[in-house]
């Protein structure tokens, strides 16, 4: 009997100890890390990005168990982007967990292009970087020129508006100055849709100012939006409005647009054809007015003939366009008398505390140019003889533009009657021997 009690004690013991065991083993398995889960990454070498953009952008997540196949996979992906110029990885195991770093070489920030969004008139500049940094982590308003990361802009910009039941397709081009040129940007746009302007405004503008900009920017009515196309119009169009008043400071921020209308062909389908109204911030800032103007350099015209080619009054409001033109006259006043390289810098020294403006008028006059060589072609001998005879400016003579300008003017009373003549007048310049060479080429039209 007292066997059995033994028994049925050390029974009775073993069975509690192995229920209490499997009680305990969650809660001790839970406590203890496995050496392959990712507890840190940090981030050496790069001035521009965070630890945790980079983790966003590696594709790694903390807590993941991890071998050296995905640091190779994540050194990948982080190099695609075109934005370092080296990537290295490190990485060591302990029992606490891996713990992994990359050491990166930014790019040279002239191999990165800003990013243009030309139409994608349903977000805000704000929440367009925003949708993007999610997608995209280490996008910051430019890609690099090479990378796979313009592409992934684009890939993001086309799922964000299939998201959103918007309509269109994602489309990007590399921008240039000139064919073969040195990249400048990358625009994006949304293809296959419409964007007409109901309306333009110019927040910062005060009523006189909004009169004046409203009637320049009729021609934008009805037209279709891009925000290069306003940024184009704004500066050339626009600014000359206030150059000519004395604002010589004005400027325009990049225009922005707000969807008006936006029907639907069919229930299912968004349309294509969208109406926005386009706000164009201004800041017109001061008008300033001329105190005075200086003349450098200038001897085969002199200061009182250069002024009177221009049109700056003291005292009044500087006229900014009117003085480029006036400096093409000057140019021109100077080619009447031979100096065919001839060239006027103007340097406008501004006093924000006056709001006046000096202008310091530099002239570099070059070399006296003298007649060379006259030929004259498409007409008949008889014609071309009543020309020679006609033309004064003689081998030798201090060239004279302005002469050549009338000549052709006059030419068509010399030549035959009934027939109409074009004519193109290049004038070739002989640098060593200082010696215009003209050639008048008339043509029958």
């Amino acid at each position: 009997m007292k066997k059995l009690l033994v028994l049925a004690a050390i029974l009775y013991f073993v069975l509690s100890s192995n229920g209490a065991a499997q009680k305990r083993a969650p809660d001790a398995k839970a406590s203890v890390a496995t050496p392959h889960q990712l507890r840190s990454l940090k981030v050496s070498g790069t001035t521009l990005y965070t630890d945790k953009e980079i983790l966003a952008a590696s594709g790694l997540r903390l807590g993941q168990d991890v071998a050296e196949g995905d640091f190779k996979e994540a050194a990948q992906r982080i190099g695609d982007s075109g934005l370092f110029s080296d990537v290295v990885y490190s990485f060591s195991y302990s029992d606490a967990g891996v713990k992994v770093e990359f050491q990166l070489t930014d790019n040279k920030k002239s191999d990165l292009l800003p990013a243009h969004f030309e139409n994608f008139v349903w977000f805000t500049d704000a929440e367009l970087l925003s949708a993007l940094q999610e997608r995209v982590p280490l996008f910051k308003n430019s890609v690099p020129a090479s990378g796979r990361m313009a592409d992934r802009v684009a890939e993001s910009l086309q799922a964000l508006l299939t998201e959103r039941h918007l309509p269109g397709r994602v489309e990007h081009l590399r921008q240039s100055k000139q064919e073969g040129g040195e990249l400048i940007a990358v625009e994006y746009r949304v293809a296959d849709i419409t964007t007409s302007i109901r309306s333009v405004e110019f927040p910062g503008a005060s009523p006189q100012q909004a009169v004046f900009l409203e009637r320049g920017a009729r021609t934008l009515l009805e037209a279709e939006y891009f925000r290069s196309k306003l940024a184009a119009v704004a500066q050339f169009d626009l600014r000359p409005l206030f150059l000519q008043r004395g604002y010589l400071k004005a400027s325009f921020s990049p225009s922005e647009a707000r969807v008006v209308a936006d029907t639907k062909t069919r229930k299912d389908t968004p349309s294509s054809d969208i109406e926005v109204e386009v706000t164009v911030p201004v800041m017109p800032g001061k008008v300033y007015s001329v105190s005075g103007v200086t003349w450098r350099g200038s001897s085969a015209v002199t200061s009182d003939e250069a002024s009177s080619v221009f049109h700056l009054a003291v005292d009044r409001p500087a006229d900014a366009v009117r003085m480029a033109s006036d400096e093409e006259n000057l140019i021109s006043l100077y080619h009447s008398r031979g100096y065919m390289t001839a060239e006027v810098k103007s340097e406008a020294q501004l006093d924000d505390e006056k709001s006046t403006v000096h202008y310091d008028m530099n002239i570099t006059e070059g070399d006296l140019y003298k007649m060379g060589e006259l030929e004259i072609l498409g007409v008949d001998t008889p014609s071309k003889d009543r020309l020679n005879e006609a033309w004064k400016l003689r081998e030798g003579q201090p060239y004279n533009a302005e002469y050549v300008r009338k000549f052709g003017e006059d030419a068509p009373r010399l030549l035959p009657r009934g027939l109409r003549y074009s004519l193109s007048v290049n004038e070739q310049l002989d640098k060593k021997d200082k010696l215009v060479d003209v050639t008048l080429h008339f043509k029958v039209q």
